[in-house]
């Protein structure tokens, strides 16, 4: 788990460019967007938060971020002379799509980015709690095979604070 100060941001950046780097994908578009989704929770959130990198086989790449509130993003129009407020126009302009989940009896919610690519094939909308492999996590949730879901592994890299 990150701590909810501006200084993590930076580990998030690193985490998931090293993430990039591992799987042979550039970095650029997925540090900005992970960036942007830590500096939410530490700005508007307040709570711990997790970040999770899922590449699996046949799929666009995402990445999640988990926060400790219910309570969703409020997307706002920011003015040109406002300091903040563009950072989901930075996202829609930069994924392929974003979502939120919420596990109403865990407290959690789940801020999703898809990465634009040439998987893209639509099968990245929806939920992803169960399909992504948590912090620590290498493998399915307990008791749900790959073969289940349908999905081959290509690399799952579990968000670890450096």
């Amino acid at each position: 788990m990150f701590e909810p100060v501006p200084t993590v941001v930076r580990a998030v950046r690193r985490l998931i460019g090293k993430c990039c780097v591992e799987i042979g994908i550039d970095p650029d578009i997925p540090v900005v967007l992970a960036s942007e989704l830590a500096t939410n929770v530490v700005r508007h959130v307040g709570t711990p938060f997790r970040v999770t990198f899922v590449a699996l086989e046949g799929r666009p790449v995402w990445i999640e971020v988990q926060d400790g509130s219910l309570e969703l993003p409020r997307p706002r129009a920011a003015g040109p002379d406002d300091l903040g407020g563009r950072g989901f126009e930075l996202i829609e302009a930069l994924a392929a799509k974003w979502h939120t989940d919420r596990d109403i009896g865990q407290g959690t919610k789940i801020v999703c980015v898809t990465l634009k690519g040439e998987e893209e094939d639509g099968s990245g909308d929806g939920n992803h709690v169960d399909t992504a492999c948590a912090e620590g996590q290498h493998g399915p949730p307990a008791g749900q095979s790959d073969l289940r879901r349908g999905f081959v592994p290509r690399a799952v890299a579990a968000a670890r604070p450096a």
